[in-house]
């Protein structure tokens, strides 16, 4: 037989038990390739992270204990999390906290290998004369962890959004550019206009070739070393 005093530390220790686990839930995140700048208690860099495939990525602002991050990756991972009690909790800190239970899956990122600066070598199939232009040449950067896209259009720098992009897909949203006049302003009338009719890309070795709805090839690029 217990002792009341034995059964009321039995008694305790259960309560205390059954409220640690009722505080700590599994659930399943995806973690992108590349960390991104963001704005916490001051600039840091933040996973991006969402909890289904169809979910937009968002960032996130903590660490997950046990994970051992490598970029160029996405991952899919079961992670424990914690709800801590907010009175001991730093005014400046989540009373949520991760652990890393099991890494479901870690595949490369397609999308990743066109995360780079180009330079433009045709353009609605003629080709991109670079003895005959002066000073930089047209290019094009994208970043895909920012989903953003910049670059020279042979006169004026331009930049923009972009809203999709996917191993095949790739979509701009309206760019942006400067409004320099220049002697010539073949080159800066026909990117523009072009780049945003563009829905598909292929990548061949250091080329990239940006297609229409329709499957015509609209540009080339290459690989700036």
């Amino acid at each position: 037989m217990y002792s009341a005093n034995k059964l009321l530390a039995l008694l305790s220790g259960l309560f205390l038990f059954t409220a640690c686990k009722n505080n700590m839930t599994e659930k399943t995140l995806w973690v992108n390739s590349a960390k991104v700048d963001c704005v916490g208690v001051g600039p840091m860099q933040c996973y991006q992270i969402k909890e289904s495939e169809e979910d937009p990525w968002m960032f996130f602002y903590q660490q997950i204990d046990g994970f051992d991050f490598q970029p160029g990756y996405i991952y899919r991972l079961k992670v424990q999390v914690e709800s801590l009690d907010i009175e001991e909790t730093l005014a400046d800190k989540s009373n949520l906290e991760y652990t890393l239970v099991e890494v479901l899956s870690k595949e490369v990122d397609p999308v990743s290998a066109i995360n780079d600066i180009w330079k433009l070598t045709e353009l609605n199939g003629s080709e991109i004369d670079a003895t005959a232009q002066t000073g930089e040449l047209p290019n094009m950067e994208l970043n895909t962890r920012n989903e953003t896209v910049l670059g020279f259009d042979g006169c004026n720098n331009y930049r923009g959004k972009i809203e999709k992009v996917t191993d095949k897909e790739l979509v701009f949203g309206p760019l942006l550019s400067t409004r320099k006049l220049c002697p010539d302003m073949t080159l800066h009338n026909q990117l523009g206009p072009t780049l945003s009719t563009v829905s598909a890309y292929k990548k061949d070795g250091l080329e990239l070739q940006l297609f229409d709805a329709t499957g015509s090839l609209v540009c080339r690029f290459k690989k700036i070393d």
